[in-house]
């Protein structure tokens, strides 16, 4: 078999499989609070336990101003990587109030059980959800760094009912 025919049919057999794959996906959506708490864990956790080891945070070097988006668009989802933080926000579909909470109550617990040492921080805002918990400051780096959770309001039907949860990391 010539080698452009091999090419033709590998192109088509991948051009096959991402077809499948993407209209699986939309046949079975993740479960939103669920994606929500893993797309925080796995975009956002993982840059706090990098710096925090000495380890290499691969947005670090980012612009100022710039962002790197990740979409998780089965779920709606977004992780938005800056420099100095890291938001995953159910941008693109809201979130029903039952995965809501669940998202929420799931966060909480992930905070608890991955970073202990937290505290939170009173904040009178009127909003659906606001809660702010400030990490620690390490010893020779008085930074702080954090975790906010934020639902501005709770049934406007627009981007202002989205949820966000933000951790801003310790500045190097």
């Amino acid at each position: 078999m010539k080698p452009t025919y091999l090419a033709l049919a590998a192109a088509l057999l991948l051009g096959a499989a991402f077809t499948g794959r993407a209209l699986w996906q939309t046949a079975h959506p993740p479960a939103p609070a669920a994606a929500y708490v893993a797309l925080f864990e796995t975009h956002c956790l993982t840059r706090l336990t990098a710096r925090q080891s000495g380890g290499a945070d691969p947005y670090a070097d980012l612009p100022e101003n710039a962002q790197r988006i990740t979409r998780l668009d089965a779920a709606g989802l977004q992780a938005i990587q800056r420099r100095h933080s890291c938001t995953v926000k159910d941008a693109t579909r809201l979130m029903t109030e039952t995965q809501r909470d669940a998202a929420v109550a799931n966060i909480l617990e992930l905070l608890t059980t991955k970073l202990p040492d937290l505290r939170e921080t009173p904040d009178p805002r009127p909003w659906d959800l606001h809660r702010s918990f400030i990490g620690a400051p390490a010893p020779q780096k008085p930074q702080d760094w954090g975790v906010t959770l934020s639902r501005q309001k709770p049934a406007s039907g627009d981007s202002k009912q989205m949820t966000l949860t933000r951790l801003t990391l310790p500045r190097p």
